[in-house]
């Protein structure tokens, strides 16, 4: 019964195009307060609703709409946690090690299970379980509380993640997770892995599994109980039900695995057809009379993180490039009279590679006709493409 149900994960991958299919209830649960995360949760949810799903809906990002058929749980409040116990940029720029980096994460996680599970709603679905769901999709990291609903409400249990999932996830559903050729996320390798590196990706693996997870679940117990009662599963239990997993993965942009039926790589579910631009970004782009590059850390690196001298080393970097800077930033910047540099507070930003690709073309064709030669203009061109669609 639990495969059959998981058929309207399918479903909303083709809503496009499929006719219109049963609706199902559907628990959605997704508490990282990542914006550039939520976007891919965001389509996932927009697909499902296409179709006529039912959804319940657990958030940091909760969104206006006048459907009739999703439930929002305000999670907004836990970017407020993240902040106060979290800082991306910290961990970059002290060059924390792994181990290091592992035991900061399962501690923003403990913290930030406990205050979103508080949530009042959040527990009266919990005390009272009078609904009933055809699937309860969790975004999966190690945060086993939140598989209890799956559980709780005797319905299969879906993992979806916004990037790459941990290796322990891969493990459960039977995906090949050799540590030597998909390293963990929280490395600063990625690939051609040398003796000391795969020494370390080895190490990082065993700890994590053998102590770091098994302690946090300790913890994760705790508040299983707390919330859910005794007769609840265990953490390692709740994980390891997982009976589907979607990873937002581009096979050819990342690591090549074989994978089972019982998973997925979703690949750019996020990416939109482009819309215009507003009508001031568009003028700096056009108006460029070399090319822009567009700099972002994203939403999880906040710019008054940043280290000064750090952020005096790029400024000084930039006004020595002949092309313009557009730059998302979260905090005023003193720009050093860097009059090359734009910074904006948020950037659509496909629509911006997209324009930008779009408006850089034309040029691109005037500069390639004035090539001295097919060699020459071939280096020259695409060093030009490669900067300016940064």
């Amino acid at each position: 019964m639990k495969s059959v149900r998981l058929v309207v994960v399918v479903e909303a991958m083709l809503a496009v195009w499929l006719l219109p299919v049963n609706s199902d209830r559907i628990l959605a649960i997704f508490p990282s307060p990542a914006k550039s995360h939520q976007i891919v949760f965001r389509a996932f949810v927009d697909g499902l609703l296409a179709r006529g799903h039912q959804l319940t809906v657990m958030s940091p990002d909760p969104f206006e709409t006048d459907n009739p058929n999703i439930t929002q749980i305000d999670w907004s409040y836990g970017y407020k946690v993240v902040n106060e116990i979290g800082d991306v940029a910290k961990v970059t720029q002290e060059g924390w090690s792994a181990f290091r980096v592992i035991t900061k994460l399962l501690s923003v996680a403990e913290r930030l299970v406990e205050v979103e599970l508080a949530h009042p709603e959040v527990q009266a679905m919990i005390r009272n379980p009078v609904e009933q769901f055809d699937a309860v999709v969790v975004e999966y990291f190690m945060m086993p509380p939140f598989h209890a609903f799956a559980e709780l409400y005797n319905a299969p249990l879906i993992g979806i993640t916004s990037i790459d999932s941990v290796a322990y996830a891969h493990d459960i559903v039977g995906n090949v997770a050799n540590i030597m050729t998909h390293p963990e996320m929280i490395h600063s390798f990625s690939r051609d892995l040398c003796f000391w590196q795969r020494i370390l990706a080895f190490a990082t693996r065993i700890v994590s599994d053998y102590y770091m997870f098994p302690m946090s679940f300790k913890k994760m117990d705790e508040i299983i109980e707390f919330n859910f009662g005794t007769n609840m599963s265990k953490s390692n239990e709740l994980m390891n039900r997982l009976d589907f997993l979607m990873t937002n993965v581009e096979p050819a942009l990342g690591f090549i695995r074989p994978t089972v039926p019982q998973a997925i790589q979703l690949g750019f579910l996020h990416v939109k057809p482009p819309n215009p631009l507003p009508k001031g970004l568009q003028r700096y782009l056009d108006s460029s009379e070399h090319g822009v590059i567009y700099f972002s850390f994203g939403t999880l690196i906040r710019t008054q993180s940043l280290h000064t001298e750090n952020v005096r080393i790029l400024l000084e970097t930039f006004k020595t490039l002949k092309y313009d800077v557009l730059w998302k930033v979260d905090e005023r910047i003193d720009l050093s009279n860097a009059t090359n540099v734009k910074v904006v507070r948020w950037v659509p930003q496909q629509d911006v590679l997209v324009n930008s690709n779009s408006t850089r073309s034309t040029k691109l064709d005037k500069e390639k006709s004035e090539c001295e030669s097919p060699a020459k203009g071939n280096v020259a061109c695409d060093t030009h493409i490669c900067v300016s669609t940064v």
